[in-house]
């Protein structure tokens, strides 16, 4: 059991990234995470993968020479995406190979895949598996 303290959050509601091209970047959260596009306003879209929340990413509109992502200064390193089963993670990574996605790396701690969204930003895909797979041996992708 959690306890929390009062007035703490109960879950993160969303990410906001700017991106320098929201089109483009659309196309990526739909067509190759595979997240539902709920509302477009302002130059600005929301996208999620739940039913019960109006978004879990927003993507807000940057002019095209706005600098990109930098591994060397403070902000996100990642955001990760939880998938529903081992075989949805490994549909999702031949989605990204197909795709030309760059993939960055996988752990050796779970169950993932990183890799880059085409502004640069680190994504990473995860599959926990549930306590009752806890003494079933820790499947893996193959790069």
């Amino acid at each position: 059991m959690t306890t929390t303290k009062p007035g703490a959050p109960k879950r993160l509601g969303h990410i906001a990234l700017r991106v320098r091209d929201v089109d483009r970047a659309v196309a990526f959260y739909t067509d190759i995470l595979g997240l539902d596009l709920k509302a477009q306003a302002r130059g600005a879209a929301f996208l999620g993968a739940s039913d019960d929340s109006s978004h879990e990413l927003a993507l807000m509109p940057l002019p095209q020479d706005a600098a990109g992502p930098d591994a060397e200064r403070v902000g996100m390193y990642h955001m990760a995406w939880e998938m529903p089963s081992f075989e949805e993670l490994e549909a999702l990574q031949q989605r990204l190979k197909a795709n030309d996605v760059e993939i960055v790396g996988y752990s050796d701690r779970q169950c993932n895949v990183m890799f880059l969204d085409p502004e640069g930003n680190e994504l990473e895909a995860i599959w926990e598996p549930s306590p009752d797979l806890a003494d079933v041996p820790t499947r893996r992708l193959t790069p």
